[in-house]
């Protein structure tokens, strides 16, 4: 079944689902905007939805009556619109709620790029207005990453000349990115992301792997026959052997930084951690009656699987980072083949740039320059074939799709000479002053 009708399929059960379990706390929510200044429950805003349509987009309420009146669609921390039940409402997103109905009728989805008001889309570039072609959404990536908008906004002189110039196209670039490999796996991640804060993640992945940690240090001891009177002491022990490890790792830092992102140092953080747990819980089983402890063997099983544990996980999740970020070649077009005429510095460090941008689709092949002590040479690993007139040969008309000129100013008569050289032919030629702003090249 192909990604779009799985998505549909989603939409309409979980949406359905949500508005039948989540009525008793809609009403409650419902009576307590009521109560606290007798203004309406909802708050409906026309929006820019799926290929430019607009449609009306319903909230519970979270500013003062006719708050749009009094002052921009964007809200920054400390907002004076923004009512005390508000303030909760937007910190939990139960204000969204209502939105379930637009995913129910099909006018959003759970996850597409959050629809903006008519002002904002009316001010997008041609690129930009290619994300109109999904469907909105309640949440995306740009909601998880700009989750606490309202503080970035906070210092800012001109509110929305910040939010336009700054924010809103780099939540364009993310609904870009997203668009480009969307799919069920990744809409499930970002609800997960949206209804669960990343330190809630952490300490379930690490009680987890701890927990599990602490059974297999049982099975190792016990020879993978455990049995039930040593299952039992597992269990009660479970939380004064978990829980020394988990405030440690909490102490080193570990549940500040990407779970996703594991080196030396956080290897080393993570031993430190777990190696002091381990002295906390020898201690303990020091202190404590005898008749409630786990064998002593327990306690070194447990810090070495443990460490293994922690790190393994780890580990995975950085391959699984690292392997995401790598693009998927049998879906992506050909790149664009470019020769740079240049071989100074200006050709150069354009050439680097170019290979630093793993996305802009384009890969430099070969530099052309008239200087023959530069001929064969490899800058960066990249050819300099001859003159700028071999490019007419047949060889290098087959293997080229542009020609970018970057030559300096000093040389501006031989760019343009190079310019009528390529005049007519099929290449896309170009020539730069200053990288990285590129110009059409005159001729």
């Amino acid at each position: 079944m192909c990604y779009p009708v799985l998505k549909r399929l989603f939409d309409l059960v979980m949406a359905g689902l949500g508005l039948l379990l989540l009525l008793p706390l809609g009403l409650l929510i419902a009576l307590i905007i009521k109560l606290s200044d007798g203004g309406p429950v909802f708050y409906t805003q026309n929006r820019i939805g799926q290929f430019g349509r607009p449609f009306p987009i319903r909230k519970f309420r979270s500013m003062v009556v006719n708050a749009e009146k009094l002052g921009l669609p964007v809200t920054p921390e400390g907002d004076p619109r923004i009512t005390w039940i508000g303030r909760l409402l937007r910190k939990t997103k139960l204000d969204e709620l209502p939105q379930l109905w637009n995913v129910l009728v099909g006018q959003m989805s759970f996850v597409g790029p959050r629809p903006e008001v008519p002002r904002y889309v009316d001010a997008y570039t041609p690129a930009q207005r290619e994300i109109l072609q999904l469907k909105p959404g309640i949440t995306d990536l740009a909601s998880v990453l700009f989750r606490n908008e309202e503080e970035l906004l906070r210092g800012s002189a001109d509110v929305e000349d910040f939010y336009v110039r700054y924010c809103l196209p780099r939540k364009i670039d993310l609904n870009r990115r997203y668009a480009a490999r969307a799919g069920v796996l990744q809409d499930v991640w970002i609800i997960v992301q949206t209804l669960c804060p990343y330190w809630v993640g952490l300490l379930t992945i690490y009680g987890f792997t701890l927990a599990a940690s602490l059974l297999m240090a049982y099975l190792l001891r016990f020879d993978f026959d455990l049995p039930r009177r040593d299952f039992e002491d597992f269990v009660r022990v479970l939380p004064w052997m978990v829980t020394p490890q988990l405030l440690l790792l909490l102490w080193l830092g570990q549940f500040r930084g990407l779970l996703s992102y594991f080196r030396l140092p956080e290897l080393r953080q993570t031993v430190t951690a777990l190696g002091l747990a381990f002295l906390v819980q020898l201690a303990i089983w020091n202190i404590l009656p005898a008749g409630i402890l786990p064998a002593r063997s327990i306690l070194p099983l447990d810090f070495l699987v443990s460490l293994v544990g922690v790190c393994g996980v780890r580990l995975f999740f950085r391959w699984l980072r690292e392997r995401s970020s790598i693009p998927n070649h049998r879906t992506v077009a050909r790149p664009s083949r470019i020769a740079i005429i240049g071989t100074g510095q200006l050709a150069t460090n354009l050439a680097l740039d170019l290979a630093r941008d793993s996305d802009s689709g384009r890969r430099v092949v070969a530099f052309f320059g008239d200087d023959p002590h530069s001929w064969h040479k490899r800058p960066h690993d990249i050819p300099v074939v001859g003159m700028p007139e071999c490019i007419m040969n047949r060889e290098w008309m087959d293997q080229l799709d542009e020609v970018i000129i970057a030559l300096p100013d000093e040389d501006a008569t031989r760019a343009k000479e190079v310019g009528e050289l390529l005049k007519g032919s099929r290449l896309k030629v170009t020539s730069i002053a200053t990288w990285p702003v590129l110009r059409p090249l005159t001729v």
